[in-house]
């Protein structure tokens, strides 16, 4: 879902319409809206997607930047994870959360919160939203 999602938002916003591509567009969305929406992308997608303003933050679960400032002697500290990726994307993240980023509105972003979801933009539960995840991720 996360792949689909993005490609299809990316070729929109350079310029593909919603119907172009010799019905490969339609496609993409179909199965998009098949498998539940962009509401069951998966946490780094709903990111991005708040970012853009094709999602809203409050359908994101929260990433709390003030983790970083707990004592590094703690095991769970973000800084002491392993994994070094966890890092460098758990902190621009939780940067962005804290700011609720958006970018401009334009009319591609109003279509695009028309196109990939299954109910109205203003009717989606963004709180339900938070947990929900495409089957076809979780197996990924």
């Amino acid at each position: 879902m996360f792949g689909s999602v993005l490609c299809y938002v990316t070729l929109r916003l350079l310029g593909e319409g919603p119907n172009d591509g010799e019905g490969e567009m339609e496609k993409g969305r179909d199965w998009i809206l098949e498998h539940g929406g962009a509401t069951y992308i998966t946490s780094w997608g709903k990111m991005w997607l708040s970012v853009l303003g094709v999602f809203e933050w409050s359908g994101n679960n929260p990433l709390p930047p003030e983790i970083w400032l707990l004592p590094y002697m703690l095991p769970f500290h973000p800084g002491k994870q392993e994994l070094f990726d966890f890092m460098m994307v758990y902190l621009p993240m939780s940067y962005l959360y804290a700011k609720r980023f958006v970018g401009p509105i334009t009319p591609t972003i109003l279509s695009l919160r028309k196109e990939l979801f299954t109910v109205p933009y203003h009717d989606i539960d963004w709180n339900q939203a938070r947990n929900l995840c495409a089957k076809v991720s979780e197996t990924a």
